[in-house]
């Protein structure tokens, strides 16, 4: 494994474990979070923040993670499988009534002097959103 790939696996299981002390270590103060929604975040804190509140919505942990790198050592994609609860619902999405929920995912990291940089969150919303409605 490459010092980015273990820089990713340990940063999934930060977010699996809500070691949010660890997940800050691995990340550059100025990461740059585009999430699945769209939206983009910028610095540490801001990560930290829409993290908690995703997984006040959506308690997902990911599992089955297959780790690949570019050939310079910069660039790791996850994929893997987002196994979660919905709990609580979020703006734009179905109503919450504790919906079980399964569904490829995907991180792509950036990663520069060992802290990631930009993290990239992709999956097929409308199938999420499918499993969600019920």
């Amino acid at each position: 494994m490459t010092d980015a790939q273990t820089i990713a696996s340990r940063f999934i299981e930060a977010v699996n474990d809500r070691d949010f002390d660890a997940l800050s270590r691995l990340v550059d103060e100025d990461i740059a979070l585009d999430s699945l929604t769209g939206q983009r975040t910028l610095g540490v804190d801001p990560l930290r923040a829409w993290i908690m509140n995703y997984l006040r919505h959506f308690d997902e942990t990911f599992n089955d993670v297959v780790l690949m790198h570019d050939a310079f050592g910069q660039r790791v994609a996850a994929d893997m499988t987002a196994r979660g609860t919905y709990r609580e619902t979020m703006s734009g999405f179905p109503e919450a009534s504790g919906q079980s929920y399964s569904i490829p995912s995907v991180f792509v990291f950036e990663i520069e002097d060992g802290a990631i940089t930009r993290l990239s969150h992709y999956r097929n919303l409308r199938i999420f959103e499918r499993e969600l409605a019920g």
